[in-house]
């Protein structure tokens, strides 16, 4: 069982290679900060308390806590859907407050992949349809979309299903396909929320088999949310967040089974320290 209490190290990734200058990050966060409600009109909750996060090129990272820790808060400032009290975000060297209300939506496009719980995948769409549907947005001619397309469901392997409704496909497929539609305008950052949560054990080992290829092979730069210690197994880093502010991380050695050990005895000892 692991005691050592929570680290003052800094959560930030491991360089890859020895390097004089190390690369920007994809995504650097400072002081974020979120209280919802206002002290004029009733109680305050402050979801996050001064998080600072560094994500490199390349990275895959995890994010776990216990329910209320602030970890959807996060993804949500992260996604640029919420805005932060305070603090300070950039992703892919852009800071997401310097832009108008009427480009967000397509920085977010075109910056940003995302896969949810629920696949969000269009019933009255193929799955061919789906994943195309960002670059049917951006206007991209169709001899690039059918390249990309290509590309990308050869990657995670479905092509098969391409014709097919959301509804005539499993939910391992699904997923895969939702990935598919994250990474075909080839974002900085792939945001991912509970993508295990409707999915099979079998169907679960897939789709994380697969998106941890994509992350060595591909070199995607994930960001996961996620309640499940075998899923976050596949990560190569840790953050784990109790009441807005960052508790404690670990770093994926060569045994992935270890880590998964290493992650349940974290979240044992945040359940210990007690949990809000």
């Amino acid at each position: 069982m692991l005691t050592t209490l929570p680290t003052t190290r800094p959560i930030e990734d491991v360089p890859m290679r020895v390097s004089s200058t190390p690369p920007r990050p994809v995504l650097a966060a400072r002081a974020l900060t979120k209280v919802y409600g206002s002290a004029t009109t009733g109680p305050t909750v402050r979801a996050l308390d001064g998080f600072d996060l560094d994500v490199a090129k390349g990275a895959f990272l995890g994010i776990m806590g216990p329910s209320g820790s602030g970890k959807t808060t996060l993804l949500n400032v992260l996604a640029t859907i919420d805005t932060p009290t305070s603090g300070s975000l950039s992703i892919d060297g852009v800071d997401p407050s310097s832009i108008r209300n009427d480009e967000l939506a397509r920085f977010r496009r075109r910056t940003l992949g995302f896969v949810f719980q629920d696949f969000n995948l269009l019933d009255t769409l193929t799955i061919r349809e789906n994943i195309l549907l960002p670059l049917v947005l951006d206007k991209v001619p169709v001899s690039e979309m059918t390249t990309r397309l290509e590309r990308v469901a050869r990657l995670l392997g479905i092509e098969a299903t391409l014709d097919r409704r959301p509804y005539q496909t499993s939910g391992g497929q699904q997923q895969r396909a939702a990935i598919a539609r994250a990474m075909i305008h080839d974002p900085a950052l792939v945001l991912a929320d509970e993508l295990t949560g409707n999915l099979d054990s079998k169907s679960a080992l897939d789709v994380m088999t697969t998106l941890q290829r994509l992350n060595e092979e591909q070199g995607v730069t994930v960001v996961m949310v996620t309640h499940d210690a075998y899923a976050a197994s596949f990560c190569r880093r840790i953050v784990f967040i109790k009441d807005g502010k960052p508790f404690n991380q670990l770093h994926r050695g060569a045994n992935r089974q270890a880590f998964f050990q290493e992650i349940l005895d974290n979240l044992s000892v945040m359940s210990g320290a007690g949990s809000v």
